[in-house]
């Protein structure tokens, strides 16, 4: 996903939201890997910019940051309490209460320094992926714009895709094309809830919300299911979830009298792709609607 500025221009860095140890948190991807030579086009430029932004965002939704987190391959199978930065401030910092610009750069100073080759000549990188630990969930749109009242693109914004990708991603947005597909031959063109087959009556849906992706999770069948009409709008309303073991939870916000005229009172286990853990986490914590 990528933000615009508060003159409601995009910003060319890309971002996701996640869950980390159950709680939500703001992925930003690294910058680089410009190489004039072949023709390759830095990677997330304005990686500065974005972090800035975020930070500025979260400070105004009231949100505090709990950690920052490394996040970068090279470290990721390391506990989390040797990838947590350090700063001056303790744990959790009020946002709202520090100068954004002074955070932004010690940030990235620390990160420039952590896990560096002891006997690396040049700089550590400074913009390498990250977590943004938060202390409550935020609303996508609560990041993409200064006013948090946007609404996704009809037209995504999609730096340094071919055309025939963009065209993927476009068709995915809607449940269609080879998202669909993986999806329809996964699930054998059957809802697993209530075992409807008429594919007119089947959505593929994604699990993680499109807002809250990236690119590459947009087009990710494991981040995919497939499902009836009814069961669909339950899900992405955050009035059904499904737990590890495949038991479907209900919201506490549908009376007995739902449960029993939307036919909900003996359901199935569902088994899901173990892959696809990750992302119901994401939707368990941030998009279902417990109470």
């Amino acid at each position: 996903m990528f933000l615009r500025d508060d003159n409601n221009e995009l910003v060319d860095s890309e971002f996701s939201l996640d869950v980390l140890a159950d709680a939500q948190c703001v992925i930003v991807a690294s910058s680089g890997g410009a190489n004039p030579a072949r023709d390759v086009v830095r990677r997330n430029p304005d990686y500065n910019k974005l972090v800035g932004l975020l930070l500025q965002r979260l400070a105004k939704a009231r949100v505090r940051l709990t950690a920052v987190v490394l996040d970068s391959r090279r470290v990721a199978e390391l506990p989390v309490t040797e990838r947590t930065v350090t700063f001056a401030q303790s744990y959790p910092i009020d946002l709202s209460l520090v100068d954004i610009e002074d955070l932004r750069r010690s940030l990235g100073r620390a990160v420039s320094m952590m896990h560096r080759d002891p006997a690396a000549i040049k700089g550590g990188n400074a913009q390498k992926r990250i977590r943004l630990c938060l202390d409550r969930p935020v609303a996508p749109n609560q990041l993409m714009t200064n006013g948090g009242d946007c609404e996704p693109d009809g037209e995504e914004y999609m730096p340094g895709l071919l055309e025939t990708e963009r065209r993927y991603i476009r068709k995915a947005r809607i449940g269609q094309g080879q998202f669909r597909q993986d999806l329809l031959a996964a699930f054998r063109s059957t809802c697993p809830i209530r075992g409807i087959s008429h594919p007119d009556l089947l959505v593929a849906s994604h699990i993680k919300p499109w807002t809250a992706c990236t690119n590459e999770e947009r087009l990710d069948p494991e981040n995919g299911i497939l499902l009836s009409a009814l069961c669909d709008k339950l899900f992405d309303r955050g009035l059904m979830t499904f737990l590890p073991d495949g038991r479907v939870r209900l919201s506490g916000r549908l009376t007995s009298e739902d449960r029993e005229k939307c036919d909900l009172l003996q359901l199935p286990v569902v088994v899901l792709p173990a892959a696809s853990e990750r992302y119901m986490r994401y939707h368990r914590l941030c998009v279902f609607q417990g109470d």
